[in-house]
């Protein structure tokens, strides 16, 4: 007698699912070259010196392409007055209008909108070195 197993026929609409909705999101995968070409949907600059932490960073589009939204995570060796000069200046140079900046205990939050978008730079210290988290998408 043949015993009838329910999960094998489960199973591979279960991994064909899993296959076609993953094509919503973009993950990074820490190749620099790829991770310029991506925050580029938003002209955002980025220090030279600068590392992307993959791990914690994203982009999302939709399937349409209609809606992009990301959140990137950098760390560098500059000291976070010095950044901040850097993306006030390059920013601006963008296109990018700051709407407002505030400084805080350990960072400073600099928010700007540019033509159907709006980001936040959020700049801390460590100990040696400056973090920087960048939300970005559609106004």
């Amino acid at each position: 007698m043949k015993m009838f197993n329910p999960m094998l026929k489960v199973f591979p609409l279960v991994f064909l699912s899993l296959f076609l909705f993953s094509g919503c999101a973009t993950w990074q995968t820490g190749d620099e070259s790829e991770t310029r070409e991506f925050i580029e949907f938003a002209n955002v600059p980025i220090p030279s010196s600068f590392t992307l932490d993959s791990s914690r960073s994203f982009i999302y589009e939709s399937g349409s392409g209609e809606v992009k939204v990301g959140r990137l995570f950098y760390s560098g060796w500059n000291g976070q007055d010095e950044t901040v000069a850097y993306f006030k200046n390059a920013m601006l140079n963008r296109g990018w209008k700051p709407v407002n900046t505030m400084t805080y205990d350990s960072g400073v939050m600099l928010n700007y909108q540019k033509e159907g978008w709006t980001s936040t730079l959020n700049l801390t210290s460590g100990w040696f070195k400056t973090y920087v988290e960048i939300t970005i998408g559609p106004n």
